[in-house]
């Protein structure tokens, strides 16, 4: 099944003429993909490599993030943090360093989100097929993070499970002669 894009023409930042072919996806989570039909430009994002290993580091970071041993936040990573509530298995912190707030069911859902991609992945399919995220979601553990923009990439980079993807950008050696463009317009000029 094929993945449908809201389809739109930009400026191309290397041709400067209205040829960058955007597409902007909804699934598996929010994502941009373009290329310039003038002169070849293209920018994407390439999703994080899961591997066994992977998995197991995650996993075990969010454990430790679960029981208040070390701050929610990777941007942090501190060890001062205090409980705020314990009720049952129910525990809410707060790190004394950053202020970040959180609760143990919160991570422990996380986690199975966690658990339900390593799964699928162990069952042979494909990470870009189980990392499912709406806008502003970790398509891995499911925290709420925001989504970062450069360019036309989105870059997704979760400090609560390490998450993160990388954007390309691949520029053509030299501008492609005129004729090669003359369908695509260039911008006006301000003046």
């Amino acid at each position: 099944m094929a993945v449908k894009c809201l389809q739109h023409r930009e400026l191309c930042p290397f041709c400067h003429r209205i040829a960058l072919k955007v597409c902007e996806f909804t699934e598996p989570y929010p994502r941009v993909e373009a290329v310039c039909e003038c002169c070849g430009y293209r920018s994407y994002d390439i999703p994080m490599k899961l591997e066994k290993e992977t998995f197991f580091e995650i996993l075990d970071k969010l454990s430790r993030k679960e029981i208040g041993e070390i701050c929610i936040s990777d941007n942090c990573k501190s060890k001062d943090v205090i409980k705020l509530l314990h009720e049952g298995r129910y525990t809410e912190y707060r790190c004394l360093e950053c202020g970040e707030e959180w609760n143990s069911d919160e991570v422990l859902k996380a986690i199975k989100r966690v658990k339900e991609v390593q799964r699928k992945v162990k069952n042979g399919e494909v990470p870009p097929s189980v990392l499912k995220a709406e806008e502003g979601e970790c398509p891995l553990c499911g925290w709420d993070i925001g989504h970062l923009h450069e360019g036309y990439a989105v870059e997704i980079k979760c400090p609560v499970c390490g998450y993160h993807n990388e954007f390309k950008e691949e520029f053509p050696e030299k501008e492609p002669p005129p004729e090669v463009c003359e369908k695509f317009e260039r911008p006006e000029e301000a003046g």
